[in-house]
């Protein structure tokens, strides 16, 4: 009975510290998911903005070529 009770007891006990690993480390993803999400939005930005200044350039050129 000591021993069965002793290994239910270090059971619980590793389960315990695995769930503790695996909350920290789901903690830690979240946080690199939500710093991959922030650059991917200030690139999507950069993106907008250098079209719509590639699109100014294009109708520049054509009202220089137009002249």
């Amino acid at each position: 009975m000591k021993n069965l009770s002793r290994i239910l007891l270090i059971m619980l006990m590793i389960g315990m510290v695995s769930c503790r690993d695996t909350k920290k480390e789901e903690e830690e993803t979240k946080a690199v998911i939500e710093q991959v999400e922030a650059v991917e939005a200030e690139a999507e930005e950069i993106t907008e903005k250098i079209n719509q200044e590639a699109e100014e350039l294009e109708e520049s050129l054509s009202e220089l070529d137009s002249i």
